[in-house]
């Protein structure tokens, strides 16, 4: 059985139609949520590998952190949106330039 916090492979969504990008802060940024379905990986998947190289990324230029008070009309619209998961409290959004880091460094872990 695979580690279910690697991510299957380097080209996400391979059949899949790509999400709508989260425009947050000048960027165009992607929920855990959304990385999950792109990838078509079991809830959860996107957050243990974040957790997992968070050393290595950068706040504000490889992710953002909306926390539940400060951003709460934001990840209200989201959650009706479907584009983050019902029950998140504060919510990851990756850049693009995170989601290659990630991928890397789970590359360069073996």
């Amino acid at each position: 059985m695979s580690d279910p916090s690697d991510l299957p492979d380097d080209r996400p969504g391979a059949g899949t139609e790509a999400p709508h990008p989260i425009r947050f802060c000048g960027h165009d940024t992607l929920s855990l949520r959304q990385l999950d379905e792109l990838n078509q990986v079991p809830k959860g998947t996107t957050f243990r590998r974040f957790k997992a190289v968070r050393s290595s990324l950068t706040e504000g230029r490889d992710f953002f952190r909306l926390d539940a008070a400060e951003h709460a009309e934001l990840l209200e619209r989201l959650r009706a949106q479907g584009r983050i998961y019902p029950g998140s409290v504060h919510v990851v959004l990756l850049t693009e330039p995170g989601y290659r880091r990630l991928r890397q460094t789970r590359a360069s872990d073996g």
